[in-house]
């Protein structure tokens, strides 16, 4: 009889323990439903203990925020103004900023982009951002484009901490059912197995919650840097102003071609001049009068 309520009572738990059912199907009511009167319980029991240790749920919003800020600036001052920012992230340490990523591309004179990726804390991140436009003028560019979105994380956070509380609810009773009431090799296999899915699933949830929990405490800020094009001039004066812009290039896209012109050109000239010399050696020149012999 032991054996049968061992089996019934494992199979009762592993319907209680889906990680993707809400967080009130894991009420004292359900257990009373489908359990047994001595399984409801230790199942009162248990969840009344876990609640009373679990941590309480915050009064006030959990949001993640995430910051953008493009910054244009001549292509040689990219490199110095990415690397202050870099280094003013790890002067303030791992406990207030985390450099998550950092990739530049080009070279100095040409199209030169970078992006700085971040992790900090909301009052640094702030104080960066602060400063953002005095970096940006004393590198000779300016802040471009600047981005903030939200994301609200409340509920997920609230309804993971229900469901994790579930979990380690059911991993008790799990173990204290292998402790406590010994049977067949078969049924204590059953209930390991059980009590070892249902642990992975905690530190699943746990793992999760942990990343929300970050992403609320911390904020990401992504910076860009870019020497592209900028906007072009308007005004009366627009037109002559831009001409004077495109001097540069205009010079330096007619010497490319010329160069071209050379480098195409050059070879054949080469075997031109080589065939009409041999070609010149070889035949009497036209016109030529042949000397005269004396009488």
């Amino acid at each position: 009889m032991r054996a049968v309520t061992l089996v019934i009572m494992s199979v009762v738990l592993a319907g209680c323990s889906r990680m993707n059912a809400p967080a009130e199907n894991y009420s004292d009511a359900t257990v009373m439903m489908e359990a047994p009167p001595s399984v409801a319980k230790a199942a009162r029991s248990s969840e009344t203990s876990a609640t009373q240790n679990a941590p309480s749920t915050p009064a006030g919003l959990m949001i993640a925020y995430d910051y953008v800020d493009t910054i244009w600036a001549p292509s040689g001052r990219i490199k110095a103004l990415m690397d202050a920012h870099q280094k003013a992230c790890a002067t303030a340490g791992p406990a207030a900023c985390q450099v998550i990523a950092s990739s530049r591309s080009g070279a100095d004179g040409g199209v030169t982009t970078a992006v700085l990726s971040l992790r900090a804390s909301p009052a640094w991140i702030a104080k960066l951002r602060g400063g953002l436009d005095t970096d940006a003028k004393a590198a000779g560019g300016r802040v471009t484009d600047s981005q903030v979105t939200s994301e609200d994380l409340t509920r997920s956070i609230v309804d993971g901490e229900a469901r994790l509380r579930a979990q380690t609810a059911l991993r008790d009773r799990l173990q204290k059912l292998l402790a406590e009431r010994p049977g067949k090799l078969a049924e204590l296999l059953e209930v390991e197995r059980e009590l070892a899915r249902v642990q992975g699933e905690i530190d699943s949830a746990q793992s999760t919650l942990a990343v929300m929990k970050t992403r609320v405490a911390t904020s990401a800020l992504t910076l860009r840097y870019e020497s592209g094009a900028v906007t072009r001039p308007t005004g009366a004066w627009a037109p002559l102003a831009q001409a004077f812009a495109d001097v540069g290039a205009i010079l330096a896209r007619s010497l490319a071609g010329l160069v071209l012109v050379i480098a195409w050109a050059a070879p054949w000239v080469l075997v031109f001049g080589l065939l009409i010399w041999a070609l010149r050696k070889r035949l009497p020149r036209l016109g030529r009068k042949p000397p005269k012999t004396p009488e």
